[in-house]
């Protein structure tokens, strides 16, 4: 076996070491960049069962995985979770805006409307809730209907952010 002097083991420990990290460095980028999914995420075999009912009841527990699911845009798994919310409390109006805002993305213009409507109706001084109805009507091509709630919207505080953003929709809407 050849003898090898301190220098050459030193060398040959960091490219084992400079090796090894590249190894994980990609595999780690492979892995993020095409995450595993089940044959249900995949569309193979998916179960026409319907989804275990929400038992919590606790609603900042419930918020709180809403709002993780939200975030991770689960749309539909976030949906379930709003809409136990709103099962526990039906006059929580930031549970119907969470809910609108899910069903929105998740291509119910219609649903979003309706829980969005029903959030300024049961608090009309709720500026996140006019914001939101006017960001859905302007999804939805309701030009009106998005003018009049961003109007509200900003009319409850030019200077909050919200506000602010109700500002920059206006501008956006009125653009020909």
């Amino acid at each position: 076996m050849p003898r090898l002097t301190f220098l050459q083991w030193l060398a040959f420990t960091v490219f084992l070491l400079f090796y090894g990290f590249a190894v994980f460095a990609l595999t780690r980028d492979y892995y993020l960049r095409h995450p595993a999914q089940t044959p249900a995420a995949a569309g193979q075999g998916a179960s026409t069962a319907a989804p275990e009912p929400i038992t919590e009841t606790d609603p900042l527990l419930l918020y709180k995985r809403a709002d993780s699911l939200f975030a991770q845009q689960r749309f539909d798994e976030a949906a379930r979770v709003y809409r136990r919310v709103l099962e526990l409390n039906p006059n929580d109006s930031e549970a119907h805006i969470d809910l609108g805002l899910a069903l929105q993305y998740r291509g119910d213009s219609k649903g979003a409307l309706e829980h969005l409507r029903a959030a300024v109706a049961k608090n009309p001084d709720l500026q996140r809730a006019w914001l939101s109805l006017g960001f859905v009507c302007l999804q939805a091509q309701d030009k009106k209907g998005a003018l009049e709630a961003l109007e509200r919207a900003r009319g409850l505080g030019p200077d909050t952010d919200a506000g602010k953003e109700a500002a920059r929709l206006l501008e956006a809407a009125r653009q020909p």
